[in-house]
Order: C-alpha cells, then structure tokens, then sequence
C-alpha cells in the first residue's frame, strides 16, 4: 500500500473572494509604466481597433483588434487571461472555454451567452462569446469581473483597461490541472482485508485520459477497484506546506468528479450510484493505511475519522455520491463537487487534503478527479 509522501511544492498566493467590482478611477498608464514594476499586479489595456494590446509585462501583439458589439467591447480571451494570469483551457467536442484565476472559475461556450462557473448563478453575458477566425472573443467587463478584476473605460480614446484586484495578504490557493503530470497527488484504498486477493479486487490507481469524446488532453486521477468485502475505501490525498505553524485556517476545496453511474439503479448491498458517497477533508497528519484488527480479522483501514460508507467522520466529510447528472447521457460526466472547513496547521505548517469514495455497492467503482481548487486563508 501507498503511503501519501511529503512533496515540497511553492505555494502561491491567491486571490480574494469574488467582490462587486468597482470602476477604476483613472486609466492605469502607458505601455513603458505598465511593464516597469515587476510586483505589478495583471493587468491588461486593449484599444479598440488596435492590433497591440499592453499587459504588465509589455506590449502584446493580437492576430485581430478589439471591437464593439452592442454596445459592448469585445477582446481575444487568450490575451486577457495572460494579461490576468489566469489559466486558458479550451474544450474543442463542445467549444468551450474555461478560464481560472486562484479559486475562481469561468466556463464559456462559443455561440452563447450563458456562463458558469465560482459564485456564478444566473448569469448571462451582454453579448454572445463569438469565434473570428479562430479567435475567442468575450465581453471585456463581465468575464473580467468573473476573474475579480476591475475595468475602466476611456470613451475618447476607446480603451478598455483590467487590473485584477490586489491579493489578501496570507491567503494561499493552489490549482491542480493534472494535464502535465499528477502535481503531488497520491492514491490508496483502505477498508479492505490485509490478505486481500488483488486479482480480484483490480484495485488501480493512476493519472489517465478521463474518457470523454475526441479527448486528447485532458487528464485525471483515476481510481477503480471492486468492493469485495461489503466495503472499499478509495482516496487520493495531497501534503499542503509552507503555511504558517499552529495556526487555524479557512479551508476550501473544489473538484470536478467524472462519473459514469447512472441513477436509481440497483446493486448487491446497495446502488452503484447513490450507495458510493463522496467526501472529502482536511488533516493535520498525513493520511495513512493502518492494519486493524477487528475479532481475527485483520484489515487496512484509514488512519482518519472518515465515518463509514453513508456516515460522515470528523475528518472527511460526505460532498455527493456517484450518479452522474443526466441518465440520458452516455459514458462519464462531470460533476463539481466543494468542501469547506475550518481546522489548524501541525508544527511544521502543514496540511493535507483527501479526496475519496466509500462504498456501499458490492461491484466496480470507477472515477476521475480533475481541476482541484484549494483554498487557505487565515482565521481572523
């Protein structure tokens, strides 16, 4: 069995929840200010009908100019997520787009004007995202509010600048793609006995190609194993450091779950679905499997209160189950799932993060874990 070892890995700072962006009070200055001061924060200016962009690193060259649509400037998205510092990830089976700054979240799609994503609900864009000759275009203003960034509006010259809102001082954020490799993460299955047969528990856990349609790059963690003994406990898990010691923080984490389990269906000791929770936590110690015995039997078991199958622990907490979102639909589909707590760094400043199914169902359970967000602020 895998033990989750002890990473270095720098923490980032992020940035600050979501605020009702305010407008700039002045235009933020020209092309040699805007890259001189490298504690800068992102920032990007655009002009509308100008090929030349200027973020804080210098000018920018776009393939095509900023225009108006209704009312509304419209900018390549590629330069203002570089100009941000926020993450670009483009989905071609559907034409979508998501965007990451820190803990926040935007998904777009081309053709509409729908968007989702971190402390987004019912929200419409003022104008559709829209595809130029291979270029993303989006509402400046609304997707830079998203990303927590503020706008201004330079009428005569016809220049739209972004500045991203300054940073809380001690809050760290951490993103995890996983498209380049597993960033640290770690795998291992509990709840299950010590001379278990591995042939037929197929216990497997590695970073793959999550399996959805013409999918070339997008991977995840993905865990499987068969419930042979009425229980199976399968997690990944991630050490957090640098943080400061003995202290308590505000923890957040998010994830997308991919699932392919169809809802109200039947099974052995319960349904493949909704008899598999979800949950997820935070520890002070790192995350191990013991051996236990329990009458003459001896088994692995987490070294963590994760409760059981339905029941919640004080470590791990249930976050969902494993029914995917719509029956109708074939193969694996995403679920976001979040977690939040409040608990206290060890000695060392650390921390760790779990992520896991228990299962009910005496069958095959197989997931994906991807775009895992975690958030750490000090506790005023």
């Amino acid at each position: 069995m895998n033990n989750i070892t002890k990473t270095k890995r720098k923490i980032r700072k992020g940035i600050v929840p979501l605020l009702a962006a305010a407008a700039l009070t002045a235009v933020l200055p020209s092309a040699t200010a805007f890259g001189a001061d490298e504690n800068a924060l992102p920032s990007v200016q655009f002009q509308i009908g100008n090929l030349t962009a200027i973020d804080h690193n210098g000018p920018v060259k776009l393939p095509i100019a900023p225009y108006i649509e209704q009312g509304t400037a419209m900018v390549p998205v590629r330069a203002l997520a570089d100009g941000l510092d926020a993450s670009l990830n483009w989905e071609p089976a559907d034409k979508s787009i998501r965007l990451a700054r820190g803990e926040l979240t935007v998904h777009l799609q081309i053709g509409k004007d729908a968007v989702a994503g971190t402390y987004v609900k019912n929200v419409k864009l003022p104008a559709k995202v829209t595809a130029i000759r291979g270029q993303a275009f989006v509402p400046a203003k609304a997707v830079s509010e998203l990303l927590d960034a503020n706008t201004s509006w330079n009428a005569k010259e016809k220049k739209v600048t972004i500045q991203a809102n300054a940073e809380e001082d001690g809050v760290v954020t951490e993103s995890y793609s996983l498209d380049r490799d597993d960033e640290g993460w770690q795998g291992d299955f509990a709840d299950l006995p010590v001379n278990f047969e591995p042939s037929i528990y197929e216990l497997a856990y590695a970073r793959e190609l999550i399996p959805l349609k013409d999918n070339a790059s997008n991977y995840g963690l993905k865990l499987s194993g068969m419930n042979r003994s009425d229980d199976l406990f399968m997690f990944a898990a991630r050490k957090i450091d640098g943080l400061q010691p003995n202290t308590a923080y505000n923890a957040s984490l998010s994830f997308s779950l991919y699932t392919d389990e169809e809802g109200g269906m039947v099974g052995v000791g319960g349904a493949p679905g909704e008899a598999v929770s979800i949950k997820a936590g935070f520890a002070a110690k790192a995350p191990e499997v013991v051996e236990q015995t329990q009458g003459e039997e001896a088994f692995f078991a987490l070294n963590l209160d994760k409760g059981n199958q339905s029941t919640e622990g004080a470590d791990l907490k249930i976050v969902g189950n494993m029914v995917k979102p719509d029956n109708a639909v074939e193969g694996f589909q995403k679920k976001r799932m979040s977690h939040a707590a409040t608990l206290q760094t060890n000695a060392e400043g650390e921390l760790y993060v779990i992520i896991g199914s228990d299962s009910g169902y005496e069958g095959r359970t197989t997931f994906y874990l991807d775009d895992i967000r975690i958030t750490l602020s000090p506790k005023a």
